[in-house]
C-alpha cells in the first residue's frame, strides 16, 4: 500500500512542476512594453536627443518613435575669431511645434523584443528674409561667423506612438554652446508668446 502512494505523491510533484513551469512562461510572453530607460537633453550642437531603451515589444516589429517639444529658442551671435563682435546685438530665434519641432524615426525590435537607439531633432534653419541684411556683415580681411550661443528647449517628450507609451517628458531644457557668448534666451512660458522667426 506504500508503494501506490509515493508513486502517485511523485506523480502530483511532477504534475505541480510542469503547471508552475508554464505559468512562468505564461508571465513572460505577456509581459508588457515598457520603457526600461529614457532621457531627453540637448547635444553639443544643440538638437533635441531622445536616448532610450524599451522592452517586451514583439520581436521583429517595427515601432514608431517621436522625439519632440512644443517650442524652441536660440541665440547667435556674430564672432570674430571666437571674440563676440561688440557693435552687433546677438539675435534671438524662436520656433513652435508647428514649424517641425518633432522627429518621427521607426526603430525595427530585435529578436528579444528590445529597441535600444536614440533620436535627433533639429532646431529649424533660419532663412534669411528676402530684404533682410544678414546678422553678420562681410568685412574684407576678417571673418565673421554667426555662431549659436545658447538654446531653450521647451515640453520636450519622447513617445512610442505604435503602442502609446511616453517615455520621458521635460518641461525645460537649457544648454549654453559657448563661453563668452550670450545665454539670454527667454524661458519657456514667454518663448511660447513669441512670434517665429524662421
Amino acid at each position: 500500500m506504500k508503494r501506490p502512494f509515493t508513486h502517485q505523491a511523485k506523480r502530483a510533484g511532477i504534475a505541480l512542476a510542469a503547471v508552475a513551469a508554464f505559468s512562468a512562461l505564461g508571465i513572460g510572453a505577456a509581459q508588457a512594453q515598457s520603457f526600461v530607460t529614457a532621457g531627453l537633453s540637448v547635444n553639443s550642437v544643440g538638437f533635441l536627443e531622445c536616448a532610450f531603451k524599451e522592452t517586451g515589444l514583439i520581436p521583429g516589429a517595427t515601432i514608431d518613435y517621436t522625439c519632440a517639444a512644443t517650442d524652441v529658442g536660440w541665440m547667435t551671435q556674430c564672432f570674430i575669431r571666437n571674440k563676440p563682435v561688440s557693435n552687433i546685438a546677438p539675435k534671438l530665434h524662436v520656433a513652435h511645434a508647428a514649424d517641425g519641432l518633432v522627429t518621427l524615426q521607426g526603430r525595427k525590435a530585435t529578436n528579444r523584443g528590445t529597441v535600444t537607439s536614440a533620436i535627433l531633432t533639429a532646431y529649424p534653419t533660419v532663412e534669411e528674409q528676402h530684404g533682410t541684411a544678414p546678422l553678420c556683415p562681410e568685412v574684407e580681411g576678417q571673418t565673421i561667423t554667426e555662431e549659436i550661443t545658447a538654446i531653450r528647449w521647451c515640453n520636450a517628450s519622447l513617445v512610442d506612438t505604435t503602442n502609446n507609451i511616453t517615455g520621458a517628458t521635460e518641461p525645460e531644457l537649457f544648454l549654453s554652446l559657448t563661453q563668452n557668448g550670450a545665454r539670454n534666451v527667454p524661458g519657456c512660458a514667454t518663448l511660447a508668446t513669441l512670434p517665429t522667426d524662421i
